[in-house]
């Protein structure tokens, strides 16, 4: 267990009422007889999750979409959000493209911000978003079902790959690199509302600190383990090209989604997923046992997995 989770469940993990409370992508609480609330929280900070030169329009769609991730996580649509926002001194032109790009993507994903705080100090960032899930089309991350595919949404490690380029850590055509960049500065949640309304998954989460260790939560909670093959991860041809399949397997801030679903519901899955333009990807399987494995382009297991970003690396 890494030391953030530690944090949590020594500190602030207690018995509630709730029908859902910490552990999950979002708490839940009862609307009605038919649906739940969902509501999670994320909090980005200047040098931790963006720099001081990272462009205010992206950082504004950003701070919304990470959040609109998790309620997409929990089955769930997204409706509204409240922004809480540190600032270290007034800029109109700043504000001004944050704003714009926050409202830009909950125009794109429906949600209105209702509310929140302005103060001054380190500049910091914290949407708490509120969703609506049907009781019966819940993911959570306890569901998994040995036999079950694992689908991934999107393209993974692309983010990773655009921070890198931010550090300068990689050399790449300028074209090549602003592409990873935008995918960094501004993630694209992918909408599965419409084919969880099938009730076609088991499980879900979001990735946020990398593909493996988000999967590793599925895995933890719900007592099975998994085989995960590095040739069938969607990534970008530079990834295969380079053979840098690392960044999908444990690089963050994809906020693309891990979900689990049973065999005989693949051909649906991937019907509807084409029909709803949403790129979903079979990834692997769940497993008994409690050991991950994944598997290198020719077939390896990979020995000595990472455990993807760290909130506080020891």
């Amino acid at each position: 267990m890494t030391l953030e989770f530690e944090i949590i469940n020594r500190y602030f993990k207690k018995n509630t009422n709730v029908p859902l409370g910490i552990g999950d992508d979002a708490a839940l609480i009862n609307k009605n007889k038919r649906e739940f609330w969902a509501i999670s929280q994320d909090t980005l900070n200047n040098d931790t999750h963006f720099s001081s030169d990272t462009p205010p329009v992206e950082l504004g769609w950003k701070a919304l979409a990470v959040n609109v991730s998790d309620i997409y996580a929990m089955g769930g649509k997204p409706n509204y959000a409240l922004l809480s926002i540190s600032l270290n001194q007034h800029n109109e032109k700043w504000l001004k493209g944050f704003s714009q790009g926050l409202h830009a993507c909950a125009k794109k994903y429906g949600v209105e911000i209702i509310g929140g705080d302005t103060t001054r100090g380190a500049t910091s960032i914290s949407i708490t978003i509120i969703g609506s899930v049907f009781k019966k089309n819940v993911l959570k991350r306890d569901a998994a079902k040995v036999e079950d595919d694992i689908w991934v949404t999107g393209k993974i490690g692309l983010a990773a790959i655009g921070l890198d380029c931010v550090k300068k850590k990689i050399a790449m055509k300028e074209g090549l690199k602003k592409t990873f960049i935008e995918y960094l500065n501004k993630p694209q949640p992918s909408n599965i509302y419409s084919l969880q309304a099938k009730k076609l998954f088991h499980s879900a989460i979001d990735i946020s600190d990398g593909l493996i260790a988000d999967l590793s939560h599925i895995l933890k909670s719900s007592g099975v383990s998994a085989e995960i093959f590095s040739n069938q991860l969607p990534v970008h041809p530079w990834t295969k090209k380079n053979e840098a399949y690392h960044y999908a397997l444990y690089g963050g801030d994809d906020y693309q989604l891990i979900l689990t679903a049973a065999q005989k519901n693949r051909s649906q899955i991937e019907l509807l997923a084409k029909q709803e333009k949403i790129k979903l990807t079979c990834i692997g399987k769940i497993t008994n046992g409690k050991k991950l494995k994944v598997f290198d382009t020719h077939g390896i297991p990979l020995k000595n997995l990472n455990k993807g970003f760290l909130h506080f690396d020891k």
